[in-house]
């Protein structure tokens, strides 16, 4: 290859950026400004060890190999880049002063994407390149709307909380886990005192408002970051707390309470004091010929929750009475 005449930069700031990989400074320097050319960002390395090394702390999507390297050569850097974990699909180019129909075969076989000789002209490398980046620029927004969907999937539309199923696979695996490791676990139950009237009254609109309001403010004031909070409902949410006793649960309940309290809503209809009703529930870990199970914790917090409604709402029960509920129901 033979250096060209330089041309302007492209935007760089969105461009992939390739690791060039070659013992020979020169080959390095050559494939540095043809790239630079096209407005990549590149990176070099002089053995297929730094390369990987240099992967491992900054991922490069484009790498640029030759085939022979003292110690490891560019196939084994194909063959474990291929069976690296990376953020995204890494592109393959392998560069070589050989042509023959078997090395090309090898290359493609160890996982390269690409081959190109040595002597090639500046302009093939250009399009090869341009390939590369298309490739890699469709997997990443494949990966980002595949994410995306991942997430709408376990979120609620509404709020943006996880959704019931997501809340139900959490409690599984956090109960699985104060299990094994004899740890408190508690579950807070939360209904939307008298939303009914609110819906009945403003319409679903306000209603709306008012759910992404509360999920707000629910979310803010948990204590830690995995704590989780989600919708799973209507105008009902719940929350996982990790290592955390019923007494404490009751305090964390409590500041929940009291933060929807003091924060007035404002909506369409003007603003509005909503007051919420919590129910907790505990695991034991106690010794027990029938230990409990997450239906179990999710009834205590249910009859918890009945309780602070039957009491007047707008207040924590912690302890609720051993009776089942009766099919009298308090709503709203």
């Amino acid at each position: 290859m033979k250096p060209t005449d330089s041309t302007a930069l492209l935007n760089s700031a969105s461009r992939p950026t390739i690791l060039i990989v070659d013992d020979d400074e020169a080959i390095q320097e050559l494939v540095n400004i043809y790239t630079l050319e096209q407005g990549f960002q590149t990176r070099s390395c002089s053995s297929a060890e730094s390369a990987l090394e240099e992967m491992r702390k900054s991922y490069c999507p484009i790498v640029i190999t030759d085939v022979q390297m003292p110690g490891m050569g560019g196939l084994s850097l194909c063959r474990k880049l291929r069976h690296g974990k990376w953020p995204g699909y890494v592109y393959i180019i392998v560069m070589t002063g050989h042509d023959q129909a078997d090395g090309v075969i090898e290359a493609l076989d160890a996982g390269a994407d690409d081959y190109l000789h040595k002597g090639s002209p500046p302009a093939e490398l250009h399009a090869r390149l341009r390939v590369a980046e298309r490739i890699v620029t469709l997997e990443q927004r494949l990966r980002r709307t595949l994410e995306s969907k991942a997430r709408q999937a376990a979120s609620d539309s509404l709020t943006g909380l996880p959704n019931r199923r997501t809340f139900d696979r959490r409690l599984n695996a956090e109960f699985k886990r104060a299990r094994r490791f004899a740890e408190p676990i508690s579950v807070l139950l939360i209904d939307a005192d008298h939303f009914k009237q609110v819906n009945d009254q403003y319409g679903h609109q306000v209603g709306d408002e008012v759910l992404r309001s509360l999920a707000a403010t629910l979310r803010e004031n948990l204590p830690r970051e995995y704590d989780v909070i989600a919708r799973i409902g209507g105008e009902e949410f719940a929350a996982i707390l990790p290592h955390t006793s019923r007494e404490d649960a009751a305090i964390v309940a409590e500041r929940l309470r009291a933060a929807i309290e003091r924060s007035p809503i404002a909506t369409a209809a003007g603003t509005l004091n909503i007051t919420i009703s919590i129910g907790v529930g505990s695991l034991l870990n106690r010794v027990s010929a029938e230990p409990q199970t997450t239906l179990d914790v999710l009834d205590e917090a249910d009859r918890a929750l009945y309780e602070s409604k039957r009491l007047g709402r707008n207040r924590v029960t912690s302890t609720p009475t051993a009776e089942p509920r009766t099919l009298l129901e308090v709503s709203g």
